[in-house]
């Protein structure tokens, strides 16, 4: 079974940017498999990932079997882009509510995950420490960027660069295929 790249994408404003990245892979030749929080659906539709990757974007975990298992199978590296505080919480602490964080707790293969959210949330403690309980359990984190975010506010919490994002999961995929 050739490997690829599984791309889950959270509730952010953030998340119009991992279009840029799935195309950019995809555009490589790489095959890419979306999946997406209920609340990343109320940012960009599920069907501009499925155009864009020719394939289903997984939004619930039932629709399709037990789908979370499945993707383990098929996940060169797993990338959550953009992360918010929501899906960090719930991953730091073994929530497995939806299809993303369930197919979170099966995965093999290395975990990344680029933070986005406002800079006040995400230097707040409870946001730092599970960022660290999520790279003391070996998750590569992409740190965000100082900057403006949305709502005005100036400080760490801007996703990084997609170009920087795709170096990094394009690195781990060629490693694991």
């Amino acid at each position: 079974m050739k490997k690829y790249p599984i791309i889950a994408v959270s509730g952010s404003i953030a998340a119009y940017k991992t279009c840029e990245l799935v195309r950019n892979i995809v555009k490589k030749g790489i095959p890419v498999r979306v999946m997406m929080t209920e609340n990343a659906t109320r940012f960009i539709g599920p069907v501009t990932f499925s155009a864009l990757t020719n394939k289903s974007v997984i939004v619930n975990e039932w629709d399709q079997g037990m789908i979370h298992i499945d993707v383990k199978n098929e996940a060169s590296v797993f990338a959550v882009v953009p992360a918010t505080a929501n899906i960090i919480g719930k991953m730091a602490n073994g929530i497995a509510d939806d299809a993303v964080t369930s197919a979170y707790l099966a995965m093999n293969c290395p975990v990344i995950i680029a933070p986005a959210m406002n800079p006040n949330m995400y230097n707040s403690k409870a946001v730092q420490r599970n960022l660290k309980i999520l790279k003391d359990d070996g998750v590569i984190i992409i740190d965000p960027m100082m900057g403006e975010v949305i709502c005005g506010d100036i400080g760490p919490g801007k996703m990084a660069d997609i170009s920087e994002i795709e170096k990094i999961i394009l690195e781990y995929h060629y490693k694991n295929v």
